[in-house]
């Protein structure tokens, strides 16, 4: 079924489907997504496909892009139209996106604010060569996506035994000095592991996904409400989408999050207030589960955080009892900060640059189906590289998630591929005139300490400043 034919059908029904009505369909009860700007409803068709735990976080959401790259070895924009494919699947037509009231800042707090409607994905000349590529270089090199059980295995005791031998010395022996290593450890654990295989680019195996999940619950945070709240992340302009989420707040990350008196010293009081990040989630993220069931698909699936939260109560407890409350306390509290500080200094690694994508443009009703997924996805990112021995650990431990783009355009592939495919990324972008940003780790810290401090300025003072860069360029 073409999608003219689709068009034929239900345009004169008045089948549109605001982002507001796609929106409430996100459970896997009730389960719609949009692809090219077609509402699908995969409510029957969840159980049918081998990974429906990979539609979490996707409901009720244009995820054209996420669709594609997904299935780099299927030509899945024509198969998602054949109306044979449909019928088999027990996919039903909906109706068309129609996303007509669009802004990129919304005075309200809501949950869900709106979204960007890409261009079909089939007709984007950069992302298809880019994905052809790729596919290309994965077949020439018989490299697959995903690591074997056996290697999954090794990952899974490698980060398993750093967690055992720093638990130890840290509750048992009482350590300061390794309570800080167990903080920036478990940030490489989720990063490396239980991130990976949330976006289902870890193994096929899933008991050992499922085990390997919950060194995110071991931290003191929960995979699943990561899982929903990430995909968010990735479907989506960073620029925009981290302060729609409310993600960093009370950070002012854009230049549309309504200005008040304490963003005027965020450039201090942001790194002063992560020191509570960790804490703070540590108790939220179970709440977040208590609150949202609709995400659960399955039962034990709660079990297994609370198991977790359990093991890391019970540690933090025991060293009370060894070494007395107070010196338990502080041991905590030292993870508790070193994870914070861990987490941001090595996973928020945008580029001032990847702010700019829409940063002057509040409507973006005119942007609709004209935004390339692919060149948003690399424009809203940035790549360190390692520029010594210790940087280059650091990449391997929290799973090459330096290589930001690739891990934005290919979010299901295993971490060491990432590296692999970075210079034909790089390749790609130039030759399309796509900005790729790669420069040293020194360079993101300080670049992101530029924009949170541009973003202090009240209003009046950040137009003139964004007015002369303008002129500038």
């Amino acid at each position: 079924m073409s999608k003219n034919k689709l068009e034929e059908c239900y345009l004169p029904k008045n089948k549109l489907i605001s982002y507001k009505e796609l929106k409430k369909h996100s459970s896997y009860s009730d389960a719609w997504i949009a692809i090219n700007g077609i509402v699908y409803d995969i409510t029957d068709f969840i159980d049918r496909h081998p990974f429906g735990d990979t539609f979490r976080g996707n409901l009720g959401t244009d995820c054209s892009g996420l669709f594609s790259s997904a299935h780099i070895n299927t030509n899945v924009e024509e198969l998602i139209k054949s109306e044979d494919f449909l019928k088999k699947n027990h996919i039903k037509l909906i109706g068309f996106l129609d996303v007509n009231r669009d802004f990129l800042h919304k005075e309200s707090d809501g949950r869900y604010l709106d979204r960007i409607v890409y261009q079909e994905i089939d007709k984007d000349e950069f992302w298809l060569e880019l994905k052809t590529k790729v596919k290309e270089y994965l077949q020439e090199n018989n490299e697959s996506i995903h690591y074997s059980t056996s290697e999954g295995i090794l990952y899974l005791l490698y980060y398993g035994i750093l967690f055992l031998i720093l638990s130890y010395l840290t509750w048992i022996q009482g350590s300061i000095f390794t309570a800080i290593l167990l903080g920036f450890q478990m940030v490489c654990a989720c990063a490396g592991v239980s991130h990976i295989v949330a976006h289902f680019g870890f193994t096929k195996n899933k008991l050992l996904n499922f085990l390997s999940l919950h060194f995110m619950d071991l931290s003191g945070f929960s995979w699943l409400e990561w899982q929903i709240i990430h995909q968010t992340h990735h479907n989506q302009p960073h620029s925009s989408i981290d302060h729609q989420t409310n993600q960093y707040a009370p950070l002012r990350i854009h230049q549309y999050v309504k200005y008040q008196n304490y963003h005027g010293h965020q450039h201090i009081s942001f790194w002063l207030g992560l020191i509570m990040y960790h804490f703070r989630a540590f108790f939220m993220s179970t709440v977040w589960l208590i609150q949202n069931p609709e995400f659960l698909r399955h039962r034990y699936e709660i079990f297994g955080h609370i198991l977790a939260k359990l093991i890391v109560f019970c540690l933090v407890g025991y060293s009370m009892y060894l070494h007395g409350f107070s010196h338990g306390m502080i041991l905590f509290s030292i993870f508790s900060i070193s994870f914070s500080y861990s987490a941001f200094l090595l996973l928020y690694n945008n580029h001032e640059e990847t702010h700019h994508v829409l940063a002057l443009n509040e409507d973006i009703n005119g942007y609709h189906h004209q935004f390339s997924w692919a060149k948003t996805q690399v424009k809203t990112s940035g790549d360190w590289y390692p520029t010594n021995w210790i940087l280059s650990f650091i990449e391997f431990n929290y799973g090459y998630f330096n290589y930001h783009i690739e891990h934005h355009l290919f979010p299901t592939f295993k971490p060491r591929l990432l590296k692999k495919i970075a210079p034909i990324v790089k390749s790609i972008c130039h030759k399309h005139g796509v900005p790729y940003i790669a420069t040293t780790y020194i360079e993101v810290q300080k670049s992101f300490q530029r924009h949170i401090t541009k973003m202090s300025l009240p209003p009046e003072e950040l137009a003139e400043n964004l007015e002369t860069e303008k002129l500038e360029i």
